[in-house]
């Protein structure tokens, strides 16, 4: 997949003014050198991933007035061939965010993504007819991610990403430029409710998922580790 497919289609529509295109396409290469590190420290392929032009915010009824930005989300999909994984990047972390953020934030989703593999290799199907059933996932820092120790061997990476999200994304100066040179200037953003992050997702498509050998060792692995911690 081409992560700046995206981009490419706000270029034409002129939605995105041309100083932040060319910014965040010179920083893409953030994206490669953290993608390329994280692929190193863990032994596994990172998924497709895509730039999204789009800021996605995050509004509760239940607390009025909380706004959150998304700076990336790892979001389960249906595709042609089943189900697909897919990371997907705010444009304004490409453009403002510093390198070790960005790095961080793609380590961080991973995580989600090994969880989610985890999550779908383990559905027990006990009968056809519930192909045509439904499996509800939520995407959202709530849920419990392995400990980076047991994916990457890179304690720096690891180190990195306990330092960045000890409490959720924790970067002053990306939310102020994010605000000031994006929000305020009235750049494109997409409001999702909490209802936004449950996708519904058909039990067939889960069923052709195909999971690469090293990712399936990987997880019986990491299942052996967590339960010798107990």
């Amino acid at each position: 997949m081409d992560p700046l497919i995206k981009l490419e289609e706000v270029e034409k529509s002129g939605e995105l003014p041309l100083s932040i295109l060319n910014k965040i396409k010179r920083r893409t290469k953030y994206l490669y050198e953290g993608i390329a590190k994280i692929e190193q420290a863990s032994g596994l392929k990172y998924p497709n991933y895509y730039i999204e032009p789009k800021l996605p915010l995050s509004s509760s009824q239940v607390e009025k007035g909380q706004i959150g930005v998304l700076y990336a989300r790892t979001i389960p999909t249906e595709g042609i061939l089943g189900l697909e994984i897919l990371v997907q990047l705010s444009a304004p972390l490409v453009a403002f965010g510093l390198k070790t953020t960005i790095q961080a934030v793609l380590a961080h989703e991973f995580l989600h993504y090994i969880e989610f593999m985890k999550r779908f290799s383990k559905l027990d199907i006990v009968s056809d007819s519930l192909s045509t059933s439904l499996f509800e996932a939520l995407y959202s820092d709530y849920e419990r991610l392995f400990d980076p120790k047991l994916i990457f061997k890179d304690k720096r990476l690891v180190n990195l990403i306990n330092k960045k999200f000890s409490n959720g994304l924790e970067d002053k100066r990306l939310n102020e430029k994010t605000l000031k040179e994006w929000i305020e200037k009235g750049l494109p953003t997409l409001n999702l409710s909490p209802n936004d992050n449950v996708i519904r997702l058909p039990v067939s498509s889960i069923l052709k998922m195909k999971i690469d050998p090293s990712l399936k060792l990987k997880l019986e692995e990491l299942e052996r580790k967590v339960y010798e911690r107990r």
